[in-house]
């Protein structure tokens, strides 16, 4: 036997799942013409780190590389994962080797050496980001959790179904935490659709829900379902729910998404996380990923967003789990104040022209009576709410400013109601209980 070549990468693991089977290291040599002290050999060397252990080991030197001083099995491992999520980046690959019960005890790669494997082994997969531009001064930021909720749409998904998918997300700017993200179908036969105030409104009441909290205010851009008809003035229907809950609804400014900063970029962050081959094959399984995914950065995602400094979000600021204002679906009825939602109307002056059907236009055609209808045919008025009759008051437009008001006629709020600007409906259950987030360790 000393003249027999060495054993194959194949008669190696001959020898391994042969013992498995019960074989003895005699049958075994014999079998491959080989020694009992070889076999015994790539059996112990098979025993201890399985069929990975029995392939060729390279002479001379030790290779090279970026994962060289790593276990080979972290190499494949991690570029195993980064094939499948292209969007994932090094720290969300590194969530999932810690999880890995095959890398148990083993040394992992710090972010920045897993980043460069990932650069220099498939930069197909790495996507070249630019440099973020310097901040330019918009809205004032906010100064603790739940202060602000910014909210956002993402349109135009493509699904492997042949649907396309419109994503509404949530976000805490100061807590770098994605408060919801609700994915909806984005297709009406064979055209593309905007989300409505009802959509818009579930988004906002299953995330009060889930945090148990309102906030102090919420920031959209100006989407024409948000704000309602685009060429007046009057507030939509979700600013209205808003005001009766005592939510403040800002709008940002006309073309500066960079107001919109911290749900801007969510977007792209969320998106690399979900977005796999898997997610998109339907709706079903696009809110699946967007769910886990949701859940694996707020508590175990190295955020360098706001003061997160690398930490996830509910680690950096535990005070999210916090009501700031308390809610429940139940009580809503009693947070909901229909003279609130008066009051907010009030601060409101609408200039409106007199129609040929004795009519002025606000959210609803107001009917000012035939007879005055005549007198003012074509001419401006001014509208407002009276909070304490819950009226419209109707005056003559003054000639210059500093003139009093003449009060031509009142006529009753009718189209605002309590059902129109909440949309409950009574007879439907409540939404489901909140979603319960635990942190890894106990809140002082």
């Amino acid at each position: 036997m000393g003249n027999r070549t060495p054993l194959s990468q194949g008669e190696k693991e001959q020898i391994y799942t042969g013992k498995l089977k019960g074989q003895t290291h005699a049958e075994l040599a014999e079998a491959l013409g080989c020694s009992v002290e070889t076999v015994r050999k790539w059996w112990k060397r098979g025993r201890k780190t399985g069929l990975e252990g029995l392939r060729q080991q390279r002479r001379g030197r030790q290779t090279t590389g970026i994962l060289s001083q790593f276990d080979e099995r972290v190499a494949q491992k991690a570029e195993a994962y980064k094939d499948k999520h292209r969007g994932w980046g090094a720290d969300r690959v590194l969530i999932e080797l810690r999880k890995e019960e095959q890398l148990a005890g083993l040394r992992l790669p710090k972010r920045s050496r897993l980043a460069a494997f990932f650069k220099a082994r498939c930069p197909q997969a790495v996507k070249d980001y630019k440099a973020r531009s310097p901040e330019r001064p918009g809205l004032p930021k906010p100064q603790a959790v739940h202060e602000v909720w910014q909210m956002d749409n993402q349109e135009g998904i493509a699904l492997s179904n042949g649907e396309t998918a419109i994503l509404c997300n949530i976000r805490d700017p100061y807590g770098a935490a994605p408060i919801a993200s609700q994915a909806f179908s984005g297709k009406v036969t064979t055209r593309s659709r905007k989300l409505t105030v009802a959509e818009f409104r579930q988004v906002l009441r299953q995330a009060f829900t889930e945090w148990q909290t309102l906030p102090d205010s919420v920031w959209t851009d100006n989407e024409l379902r948000l704000i309602g008809n685009p060429a007046s003035d009057f507030p939509s229907l979700l600013t209205l729910y808003l005001a009766g809950l005592g939510v403040c609804h800002r709008f940002i400014r006309p073309a500066r998404p960079t107001d919109h900063a911290q749900v801007e970029r969510g977007h792209r962050t969320l998106d690399n996380l979900a977005f796999s081959e898997e997610a998109l094959q339907d709706l079903e399984h696009l809110q699946q990923a967007l769910d886990r995914e949701r859940q694996v950065y707020l508590l175990e995602f190295p955020s360098h967003a706001s003061d997160c400094a690398g930490r996830p979000p509910l680690v950096a600021h535990p005070e999210l789990l916090h009501p700031r204002r308390y809610y429940r679906p139940d009580l809503e009825p009693f947070l909901f104040s229909m003279q609130r939602m008066f009051n907010f109307l009030a601060t409101f002056t609408f200039e409106r022209k007199v129609s040929d059907t004795a009519c002025v236009a606000l959210a609803h055609q107001v009917s000012i009576g035939r007879k005055l209808a005549r007198q003012l045919k074509e001419r401006i008025v001014w509208i407002r709410c009276d909070p304490l009759t819950q009226e419209w008051v109707i005056y003559q437009k003054p000639a210059h400013p500093q003139d009093e008001l003449v009060e031509l006629t009142r006529r009753p709020i009718t189209h605002l109601t309590y059902d129109a600007i909440t949309g409950f409906d009574p007879h439907l259950p409540l939404p489901a209980q909140p979603v319960q987030l635990h942190l890894p360790f106990p809140v002082a």
